[in-house]
């Protein structure tokens, strides 16, 4: 399979590339940055590669069509899309890793309306490590790319995903954003005759029939695989997977007589920990940015003659970005699960109409359907608190899961 390059100041692109071309168009290239909220920032730390301005580089558009068009066929399936989808990739940029680059463990940014993942064209080339690695759900895939072939790898936005450093020969690639259009939600017909639903029409049926202390059950919360974005959630825009689930759920919510509604959740882990023992930390909060982890609040322990004073805050506006969190939720400093809550944070009901629940809905141990555990996601934020007397020592973790919510009509 091959494609026609060009990219201005360099050329046509042979293929494979060969070194002398990859450091031309490491002389034309920036080096890659991120966006962090308004700013655009760079740090080798985080991000080490080269990117070729987007304008400098052509694709002849008839061989696309002809090589890798028709591909994207097949990437819908994979997917989990339906066949009326109309899959297209828009391409975004030129990278160039050479010896010593990478790229840290992160999640893609929904760039574009409609975006729902990324499609890595690795051009071939002679190279080594620079393996590009994708997690989801506890599973992992390994991409080394090829000496004499193309390489093609898609993946939802919500896949983990890093590059690890070219030890060497130069790693170049052509990344897409993924765009679908005209998907619909799940069809709740398409399931009518399915030996399932009844089935699960009747355990519908005994969750919200049996007898409880507190009283009948108010609603199922069956959490989805996947993770999504509010701008990005809806009944057309589940991804892989959820959809057929929710297909089914909704078949037979809709067979016993209940209402169905997709949710956005937040699951609240709190932990004991040991790692502000001997660090000195008052507290520390990190939010998740798009190439790695902001620290937005600190503060530290002070002492007065031995005895605790009151907490000293830093200005954490001039601290870099992480690549991982200082106390991961698999740390050997991480004890005991102490607490852990879901709360409901966004509603969409089945006319399409969405908003934030009237007050913050907790759901009950006895309301989930877990699906898959937490331990195969990644965290949006962190917080640790060291010993205050009578608390602390404690190490708080947020992920974002969607659902879908069953409910008796009322």
């Amino acid at each position: 399979m091959d494609l026609v390059i060009e990219v201005d100041g360099v050329g046509p692109i042979g293929l494979p590339v060969t070194p002398t071309q990859a450091r031309r168009l490491c002389e034309v290239a920036r080096p890659a940055r991120y966006g962090l909220r308004e700013q655009t920032i760079l740090d080798a730390n985080v991000r080490d590669t080269w990117e070729v301005p987007r304008e400098r580089v052509t694709v002849d558009e008839r061989r696309w069509h002809e090589r890798l068009l028709p591909m994207l066929d097949a990437l819908r399936a994979e997917l989990g899309l339906p066949l009326h989808c109309e899959l297209s990739a828009e391409l975004h940029s030129m990278l160039v890793y050479e010896p010593g680059q990478f790229f840290q463990r992160h999640q893609d940014s929904e760039k574009a309306d409609g975006m729902i993942g990324t499609l890595v064209v690795t051009l071939p080339s002679m190279f080594t490590g620079g393996e590009l690695v994708i997690e989801q759900q506890g599973r992992k895939v390994t991409d080394p790319g090829s000496a004499q072939e193309l390489s093609v790898v898609a993946f939802y936005s919500d896949c983990a995903h890093e590059v690890l450093p070219v030890t060497d020969g130069f790693r170049i690639t052509l990344t897409y954003n993924l765009i679908a259009k005209g998907r619909t939600g799940p069809d709740a017909t398409a399931f009518a005759g399915h030996p399932s639903v009844a089935l699960l029409a009747e355990q519908l049926h005994e969750h919200f029939t049996t007898p409880r202390e507190s009283g009948p059950a108010r609603k199922l919360v069956c959490l989805l695989d996947h993770q999504y974005s509010q701008q990005g959630f809806g009944w057309d825009r589940l991804k892989g997977g959820d959809a057929a689930r929710t297909g089914m759920l909704l078949a037979a919510a809709e067979f016993a007589g209940y209402d169905t509604s997709l949710a956005l959740a937040e699951v609240e882990d709190s932990y004991e920990e040991d790692y502000t023992s001997y660090m000195l930390i008052h507290r520390q909060r990190w939010e998740r940015v798009e190439d790695g982890w902001k620290c937005v609040e600190s503060a530290e322990v002070e002492f007065d003659d031995g005895e605790l004073t009151e907490p000293v805050p830093e200005d954490t506006a001039s601290f870099p970005v992480s690549s991982c969190l200082p106390l991961a939720p698999d740390s050997d400093e991480i004890g005991e699960l102490l607490s852990s809550t879901i709360t409901l944070t966004w509603l969409i009901d089945r006319s399409g109409a969405s908003g934030e629940p009237a007050a913050r809905e907790i759901v009950e141990d006895s309301e989930l359907c877990t699906g898959e555990p937490k331990s195969t996601l990644e965290p949006f934020a962190s917080e640790i608190e060291g010993y205050m007397g009578n608390e602390g020592n404690t190490a708080n973790f947020w992920y974002r899961r969607a659902a879908t919510v069953i409910r008796p009509r009322q």
